[in-house]
C-alpha cells in the first residue's frame, strides 16, 4: 500500500511484444549471417540473389520458400536432402526423418510442417547448417541525431560575403549585357554586301503620285474668302548638311560613290563578261556547245558534208547508216564467258532454301524465341544460305536440317554458338557466323541483364 498523504504512483499499460522468427546461416561450422524478421513475411533461401537469404552451395535450387506464412503463421517447408531437428510447442524434440515417417505433408519438391511461437530448430543441407528460433520483439534502437545547438539551422550554413560577391556579379553581368544590346551599332555594308546589290537588282514598284486636278466651280466660290486671307510664305526647310571630309580630303558621298564603283568592278569579275568579250572574267568561251558550233561552222565553211552517226565521209555500201550491224570483240572472262558476239551466258551455281522447322526457349527473360528468329531472318540469314550455297556446289541434292544452339549473355552478344545436324562443313560455316551475332540484352522479370539460350531448327532444301 502507498503511505498515507502520498499520490498513487501511475500504472503504465506495456502492451505485449510480438514474437518474431530469429535465423543463423552457417557455413562450414562459422556463422555468415544473422537476422531477425521483424516483418511478418516468407523467408526464402537459394542461390539467387533475390532471396532472403543468398547462399551459394551446389545443389541448392535458385529459389526456395523456406518459411511460408499461411493466416498469419509460419510454416516450415524442408528439402527432402535436408538433414536436422524440430523442437514443437511440448519441447519434444522430432528429426526430420521422424516428420516424414509421421505423415508429414509432401508437396512434390518439399515438405511442410506448421511451427509455433515457441519453435525452433536446425537444419543442414550439405556445408550449409540453419538454426531458428522465435524470440520476443527486441525494441527499435532510435537513430542517432546531434542536438539542435550542434545541427544549427540553413542560415547558419549561408556565407554571408560569399552571397554579397555572388549577388554584385549577377547585377554587373545583366548590366553588362544591357548595355551591349541596347547600344549595338549599326554597321556599313561592306563591299561583299554592296557587290551583291549591283549584282542582283531587287523589284521595283511604280507608284503614281500625280495629284488629281482642282475642280473649278470650287476654286470659283473660293477665290473671295482667299482674297482677304494674308499669303503665307513657304516655310523654309531643314539647310542640307554640309558633306564631311576624310582623312584623305575627300567628302564622304566621294568616299561611298569610289566604293561602290569598286564594288561594281568586282561584281563584274565575277560574273560579267566584259566589252566585246575581253574580261578576265569571260564565260562565253566556256558556255555549253560554243567549241562544238564553232567546228561545224569550220567545216560546212570547208565545203565539207557533216553527218551524225556514221562519221563524215564513211558509210555503208548502199549509202545509209546503220545502226548494231557490227560485231563486236569477243571478251573471254576469267570463267570463260564470252559477249558482245553471241557467246554463252555465264553458269548460274545452284541455290537453296530455309526455312523455320522449330525454335525453343530454355530461360524466362524479355528476349524470346520469336524475337531472335527475327533478327535472324533479318540479318543473319543471308549469311546462312551462302555456306548452305557452297556446300550445294558439290552435292547438289543435299538437304536435311540443322539445329543452331546459342546463348545469349548480358551484352547481347552470342556465346557457345554450335550447328548440328548437317554435313559438317556446313555446321562450321555457321558456327562461325554465329560468333559474331547480336541480339537485344535479355532481361529477367526484375529488368536485370540476364542470359538467355534458345535453340532453332533449320529446314535446308535445294531449289
Amino acid at each position: 500500500m502507498a503511505p498515507v498523504g502520498s499520490s498513487p504512483i501511475p500504472v503504465i499499460p506495456v502492451s505485449p511484444r510480438h514474437r518474431i522468427l530469429r535465423i543463423g546461416v552457417l557455413l562450414g561450422g562459422k556463422i555468415v549471417e544473422e537476422r531477425l524478421i521483424r516483418e511478418r513475411a516468407p523467408v526464402t533461401i537459394g542461390q539467387s540473389m533475390r532471396n532472403t537469404f543468398s547462399i551459394p552451395i551446389e545443389g541448392l535450387p535458385a529459389e526456395h520458400t523456406l518459411f511460408s506464412l499461411d493466416d498469419g503463421r509460419y510454416s516450415l517447408r524442408f528439402l527432402p536432402r535436408m538433414e536436422g531437428r524440430l523442437s514443437d510447442s511440448g519441447g519434444q524434440v522430432n528429426t526430420l526423418e521422424a516428420l516424414k515417417a509421421r505423415g508429414a505433408p509432401s508437396h512434390g519438391g518439399y515438405y511442410q510442417v506448421p511451427l509455433t511461437d515457441s519453435s525452433r530448430g536446425k537444419l543442414s543441407f550439405g556445408d550449409l547448417t540453419i538454426l531458428f528460433q522465435f524470440v520476443t520483439e527486441p525494441p527499435r534502437q532510435p537513430k542517432p541525431m546531434l542536438p539542435a545547438s550542434v545541427r544549427g539551422t540553413f542560415s547558419d550554413r549561408i556565407d554571408p560575403q560569399l552571397m554579397v560577391i555572388m549577388g554584385a556579379s549577377i547585377i554587373l553581368h545583366f548590366t553588362v549585357m544591357l548595355i551591349a544590346l541596347l547600344r549595338d551599332p549599326e554597321g556599313d555594308p561592306g563591299i561583299a554586301e554592296r557587290a551583291y546589290n549591283l549584282t542582283f537588282k531587287q523589284d521595283t514598284y511604280t507608284i503614281d503620285l500625280t495629284q488629281p486636278k482642282p475642280d473649278p466651280a470650287a476654286q470659283t466660290g473660293s477665290a473671295a474668302g482667299s482674297a482677304a486671307a494674308p499669303v503665307k510664305k513657304p516655310d523654309k526647310g531643314p539647310e542640307p548638311p554640309k558633306p564631311e571630309k576624310g582623312g584623305d580630303g575627300k567628302s564622304k558621298a566621294d568616299q561611298i560613290a569610289l566604293q561602290e564603283q569598286e564594288a561594281a568592278r568586282f561584281a563584274d569579275l565575277l560574273t560579267g563578261e566584259g566589252q566585246n568579250g575581253t574580261s578576265e572574267g569571260d564565260m562565253s568561251k566556256r558556255r555549253p556547245g560554243a567549241e562544238l558550233g564553232a567546228q561545224i561552222n569550220e567545216v560546212r565553211e570547208g565545203g565539207q558534208q557533216v553527218k551524225v552517226g556514221g562519221g563524215a565521209g564513211r558509210g555503208t555500201r548502199d549509202g545509209d547508216v546503220r545502226v548494231g550491224t557490227g560485231k563486236g570483240p569477243v571478251i573471254n572472262g576469267p570463267g570463260g564467258t564470252e559477249s558482245a558476239g553471241g557467246g554463252k551466258n555465264q553458269e548460274v551455281g545452284p541455290s537453296g532454301r530455309i526455312s523455320v522447322a522449330d525454335k525453343q526457349s530454355f530461360d524466362e527473360s524479355t528476349l524470346t524465341g520469336d524475337v531472335v528468329l527475327a533478327k535472324i531472318q533479318s540479318a543473319y540469314m543471308a549469311g546462312l544460305k551462302r555456306c548452305y550455297k557452297e556446300h550445294l556446289k558439290k552435292d547438289a541434292s543435299a538437304r536435311g536440317k540443322v539445329t543452331l544452339s546459342l546463348t545469349i549473355n548480358e551484352t547481347g552478344r552470342t556465346v557457345k554458338g554450335t550447328a548440328k545436324g548437317f554435313a559438317n562443313e556446313v555446321d562450321e560455316c555457321i558456327g562461325n557466323l554465329m560468333s559474331g551475332w547480336r541480339f537485344p540484352i535479355p532481361k529477367d522479370k526484375d529488368g536485370d541483364p540476364t542470359e538467355a539460350s534458345f535453340a532453332i531448327t533449320l529446314q535446308l532444301v535445294p531449289d
